[in-house]
């Protein structure tokens, strides 16, 4: 994926590559000595059922390496079961 702000993450609708809405980014965490980004933390949707791991607000942890595109929607791959 090419490079996109942090900024412009926000708010972004994020949908799994097979095709299912999970939520909303709310923010991004990032490693302060490197800058990498971690992960995106997501305000699910009510049907969320993705599997990714939950923190303790509800909020849902995407790991940045899924990230996989920027359009319409921010494209990620759903974690194996």
């Amino acid at each position: 994926m090419d490079s996109v702000l942090a900024s412009s993450l926000s708010g972004c609708n994020v949908m799994t590559t097979d095709g299912a809405e999970i939520g909303t980014v709310e923010n991004v965490t990032m490693d302060p000595s490197t800058g990498a980004l971690e992960h995106l933390r997501l305000d699910p949707n009510d049907r969320a059922t993705s599997g990714f791991d939950r923190v303790e607000d509800g909020q849902l942890l995407v790991p940045a390496h899924r990230v996989e595109a920027k359009k319409d929607y921010l494209l990620v791959s759903p974690p194996r079961q």
